[in-house]
């Protein structure tokens, strides 16, 4: 039984990798050459088009256009090659693009040094302007400075040694040609790497948007020469909030959803920990929830969760993060707030709920909620994950406890394993933190 093929490596990032460019090019090169190659090959063997060249003049014109012909086959065969071991590997490093890219200059070069007329060599001029734009569409400038170079030395020694032969008689405008040739092209090389940077940048917005993060906004005033990029980034702009909220927002409550809260908590934790600031945690649920979608209909369930987040997200302060976690759970985020404060926090939601009639199930019925509290010290990036396990724990003590009320997590307090059906399951164990 044959091995599975070794799949190919594809950068986490999601671009396309050398490797992945490298071959589709390959196969690009190989229909090039035998087109344009050997087509122009014949027309030369034909005698429709002049062959006189170089080699031409000294081993005859059909041996030279042989010579050319083995160049094409030795250049299709590296190429074969190549293509083999990046299909074996699934990577390629800088040293493999710079390979094919001297390969293919002097393959442009030897062919028109055996096979074309030295004062026709500006052809392969402007012939090395393709695989220049395309090694800096997709390979950068580092690769594209290495092009440039193998263009200025083999079109170099094409012209000196022809001028050797004496068939090139105005070697000063062969190299004018070249300098302009460089010129133009440095000017492209430059502009595209300009035009590649700004992608990138508005890449970096497009990739943090993606993880939920909108907080980075496309820079504007770097745009010294706006253009299609910049009403990119401006649209992106102008949608920012109204992406924010679809992403991290929970629709029927109006509070974060659980993703937006994990985020805000994470920036929250990073600020705290850099100044070993408290925090708190409040876990909160309705009670016997199930209870009002069996006897009102999910509908009303729904209204009940949509005023209960209205309810909490005045009572809470400013600086807190109120977030539906799912279901008819809620947890709220208390920067730089102990125990104390969380407690106080916490008796004003029970008193608002207390005191509030939702309208969704008349003043017939009172809702009330169980609440628990988590607090520390900010002293490692799992303060997070911590405190929402220890409240979710002291959350579940309030229910069991009698419900409608407010429970504090201690050390010693052990409500469940982590398996609790209903809840998130969580293993506090793994979550320690150093009691100290």
């Amino acid at each position: 039984m044959n091995p599975a093929p070794a799949p190919q490596a594809v950068p986490a990032s999601g671009d396309l990798s050398n490797a992945e460019i490298l071959q589709w090019q390959g196969k690009f090169r190989c229909v090039f050459v035998l087109l344009v190659g050997f087509g122009t090959i014949a027309l030369k063997w034909t005698g429709v088009l002049h062959s006189d060249s170089v080699v031409a003049r000294s081993m005859g014109a059909h041996p030279a256009l042989l010579v050319g012909a083995g160049l094409i086959a030795v250049y299709l065969i590296f190429v074969q090659l190549m293509l083999a071991l990046l299909a074996r590997r699934g990577t390629a490093g800088q040293d493999a693009v710079i390979l094919a890219v001297v390969a293919d200059m002097a393959l442009l070069f030897g062919a028109a040094y055996v096979v074309t007329p030295p004062s026709e060599y500006s052809r392969c001029l402007i012939i090395a302007i393709f695989p220049v734009q395309f090694t800096q569409l997709y390979f950068g400038q580092r690769a594209t400075l290495y092009n440039l170079a193998c263009v200025t030395v083999f079109f170099a020694v094409a012209v000196l040694a022809a001028a050797n032969h004496g068939m090139m008689p105005d070697v000063a405008e062969r190299f004018w040609d070249l300098s302009l040739f460089m010129v133009g092209t440095l000017l492209f090389v430059l502009l595209q790497g300009h035009i590649a940077n700004r992608l990138r940048r508005i890449v970096q917005v497009f990739e943090k948007a993606q993880e939920g993060d909108f907080s980075l906004e496309y820079d504007e005033t770097a745009d010294k020469m706006p253009d299609a990029i910049t009403v990119v980034g401006r649209a992106y702009n102008r949608m920012r909030g109204h992406l924010e909220t679809i992403v991290l927002t929970d629709p029927l409550s109006g509070c974060f959803n659980r993703r937006g809260f994990d985020q805000l908590a994470t920036r929250e934790v990073s600020r705290a920990m850099r100044g070993s600031h408290p925090m708190s945690v409040l876990a909160l649920d309705v009670d016997h929830f199930k209870r009002i979608n069996d006897e009102y209909g999910h509908l009303t369930g729904d209204e009940v969760l949509r005023e209960m987040g209205l309810l909490l997200r005045e009572t809470a302060r400013l600086g807190d993060v109120v977030a539906r976690y799912g279901g008819e759970e809620f947890e709220i985020l208390a920067p730089d707030t102990a125990q104390e404060g969380a407690q106080i926090l916490a008796d004003r939601i029970q008193h608002a709920f207390r005191t509030r009639g939702f309208k969704a199930v008349g003043v017939e019925r009172a809702i009330t909620i169980s609440i628990g509290i988590a607090s520390d010290i900010a002293r490692n990036d799992q303060i997070a994950q911590v405190l929402i396990a220890r409240a979710d724990e002291a959350l579940y003590v309030a229910k069991r406890n009698g419900r409608d009320r407010t429970e504090i997590w201690h050390p010693g307090m052990r409500a469940f394993d982590g398996s609790l059906p209903g809840r998130r399951s969580i293993e506090l164990n793994a979550l320690r933190l150093d009691e100290r």
